[in-house]
């Protein structure tokens, strides 16, 4: 009888999850359960207290200290007791996933190489800064020669490549079930031109500056036709933007949803007629690739992540900075045959960012790290 054969074991290592509510969280809930219908025993590793199983994901929750507020480790042993659990549950592959200040996610990536595990690195956050620490700390510890870096869009790769310079840095970008999200429900309407946009209401999503150019918009347009913006999400902007849309005079144009869950939006989208994403710090845009998805025209910032799959004039409007997207949003309340012809190219053209490619990419990485490290140790016992 033939020999079993051990499933890839693969430690998903983040500071947050689940029940931590956000895009990493739900981006590693997905990616782990995708992986573990391809065959690859994917486990998650955080500091997060929660359950040790979500969704049929086992969770391994390192306790300790975390910094309040943040919830991140404050454990100096952290790197050991990362180290001691990748021992004990026999893992092949360390995957972290890194935002701007993760001392669980590296701690997982350097404790892994050095137990000769092979480790891949994803960014999912806007680096800036950040990028010189990691660039300082790569020129001492020359830590990325022994780690398989990636981020989640060419835009932040960009940024961590600036600051190491000859280091590769791939894109293992975030995926959706895109089948779920494409919709035959929209109908040719006339009349109110409906936008939507769903965030997290925080200084950082940018939902003041949206509403400043929402309202610049209805003004140029002068009713003609009526424009609706309807916001999903919440967050502790929410007061402030109630406060200004009553300003600026359009809190009558301005529904404030609250949190939807992915029917719920789905649900929304088939009666909206254009998508807007006006963060200009967003790495990815997962909520616009959902809404493209759903056959919407999207505007965003051309700074996010979000050109990799929205070219400008084609599925949706990239903007340069705020009067740009004042003025696209005007263009696409006004042109109602260039929103047919975007949202007809969304649907005649899906994304290729669905769970069944992306899953793929994930594990021809993790295999052809496992055939470095081999290579390399076959190589040092000559």
């Amino acid at each position: 009888m033939a020999a079993r054969v051990k499933a890839l074991r693969v430690a998903l290592v983040c500071d947050w999850f689940l029940p931590r509510m956000g895009g990493i969280e739900l981006h590693l809930r997905d990616l782990a359960l995708a992986l573990r219908r391809r065959g690859v025993d994917a486990r998650v590793v955080t500091t997060t207290p929660g359950a040790d199983v979500v969704d049929d994901v086992p969770v391994h929750r390192l306790k300790g200290p975390l910094l309040p507020g943040a919830g991140v480790s404050m454990s100096p042993k952290i790197v050991a007791r990362m180290a001691e659990l990748l021992r004990a549950e026999d893992f092949d592959v360390v995957h972290a996933h890194a935002s701007v200040v993760s001392p669980v996610a590296y701690a997982g990536a350097i404790a892994g190489a050095r137990e000769g595990l092979p480790a891949v690195i994803t960014f999912h956050s806007m680096l800036h800064q950040s990028s010189l620490l990691l660039g300082a700390s790569d020129a001492l510890l020359a830590w990325s020669r022994r780690i398989t870096l990636t981020a989640v869009s060419s835009v932040v790769a960009a940024q961590a490549a600036r600051w190491m310079p000859g280091v590769s840095i791939g894109v293992l970008p975030n995926a959706i079930d895109v089948d779920f999200w494409r919709t035959d429900d929209h109908t040719d309407r006339i009349g109110d031109v409906h936008f939507v946009t769903a965030m997290r209401l925080s200084r950082k999503k940018r939902p003041l500056a949206l509403l400043r150019a929402f309202a610049k918009a209805v003004r140029f347009v002068a009713g003609a036709p009526p424009m609706h913006l309807t916001i999903a999400g919440d967050g502790p902007e929410r007061g402030a933007v109630l406060r200004l849309a009553d300003e600026l005079g359009i809190a009558a144009h301005v529904t404030l949803a609250g949190h939807r869950d992915r029917e719920q939006l789905r649900a929304l989208y088939a009666l909206a007629d254009v998508f807007i994403l006006p963060s200009e710090r967003e790495s990815f845009g997962i909520a616009a690739l959902e809404a493209r998805s759903a056959g919407l025209p999207v505007i965003a910032m051309l700074a996010g992540g979000a050109r990799d799959f929205i070219v400008s004039g084609v599925n949706g409007m990239l903007a340069r900075d705020h009067q740009e997207l004042a003025t696209f949003i005007s263009r696409l309340a006004l042109d109602r045959p260039l929103r047919r012809y975007m949202m007809n190219r969304n649907r005649m053209a899906p994304p290729d960012y669905d769970w069944s490619a992306i899953t793929l990419a994930h594990r021809a990485i993790y295999e052809a790290a496992v055939r470095t490290r081999d290579a390399a140790t076959v190589a040092a016992q000559r």
